[in-house]
């Protein structure tokens, strides 16, 4: 456990011991009392022990990584040093680690140079964070569908701005693609709802393009439910096919009207999924 007062006695008692010492220098012992002896030692102060060790721990290092202590991709001290640090068990210490790497903010490494190391900053947390508020209950698609109502005009603009000739070269094989599937008489409705996600990435914002991506992955969860008619997947490519040639021409204005348009007639794809729902055999 973390005991704090038995530090300080033990500090009280040595301070007492080395007074009697010839040549104890007293400003001296008190500078080291107040300089921190490991990594996390400023963080210990105060804390409140009904919390459980493991808490504490997480908290701490949580707190060293966000304040700069540890950079990414730097190593964190082993389990056993950072046991001895906090004076708990090694399983104590692998409870609070094992939340950091659910949480992505470190990762562990197997072999001769592996351990616990600072996360780079990844934006893929976004998407995977909002995927699981949905499938939990925490969002519903009236709101996924919302918000991609309200963004993607602006992500669409934002990529007419930012393409580069590699977005476009991408985008334009998605939708030969999706312009084969329907000369064979079927719609390729994964590589159809992907283009946004590729558009939005064309963007080059990672936060509004991981955001997109966690709306997208949701819608293509409802629209491989239900049935998506030949006559909707053409009508679906010939706004793809507009948005890139906005890109094309990096015309924002379009790219948002169209967008916008786009976006009035999906509302029927999600009243076609509550009815989808409706109509589900229920199970006990």
């Amino acid at each position: 456990m973390i005991f704090h007062h038995d530090t300080q006695l033990a500090m009280d008692t040595a301070k007492a011991f080395m007074h009697n010492c010839s040549g104890f220098d007293s400003a001296s012992f008190e500078l080291a009392q107040t300089t921190p002896m490991n990594h996390f030692q400023q963080d210990l102060e105060g804390k409140d022990f009904s919390v459980p060790v493991s808490k504490q721990i997480h908290q701490s290092i949580r707190k060293a990584i966000l304040s700069g202590r540890f950079s990414p991709g730097e190593k964190l001290p082993s389990e056993e040093s950072l046991g001895q640090e906090f004076h708990v068990s090694k399983t104590a210490v692998r409870e609070a680690l094992g939340q950091l790497v659910a949480e992505g903010l470190i990762e562990k490494r197997r072999g001769a140079m592996g351990g616990s190391f600072v996360s780079q900053g990844n934006s893929q947390r976004i998407l995977e964070v909002v995927m699981d508020c949905y499938r939990l209950g925490g969002l519903t698609l009236e709101e996924v569908m919302q918000f991609r109502r309200l963004v993607e005009p602006v992500v669409a603009g934002l990529a007419c701005q930012n393409r580069t000739a590699e977005d476009l070269h991408i985008l334009e094989k998605n939708l030969s693609e999706c312009r084969q599937a329907l000369s064979e008489g079927w719609v390729n409705r994964a590589k159809q709802v992907a283009f946004h996600g590729l558009l939005a990435k064309a963007g080059h914002n990672r936060l509004l393009s991981a955001s997109v991506m966690a709306a997208i992955n949701i819608s293509r969860e409802f629209t491989s439910k239900i049935n998506f008619p030949y006559a909707d997947g053409e009508l679906d490519l010939v706004y793809n096919e507009r948005f890139y040639q906005c890109l094309q021409e990096r015309d924002t204005e379009n790219a948002r009207k169209y967008m916008n348009e786009h976006f009035d007639k999906s509302r029927i794809l999600v009243e076609r999924y509550r009815r989808h729902l409706q109509d589900e055999p229920q199970t006990d």
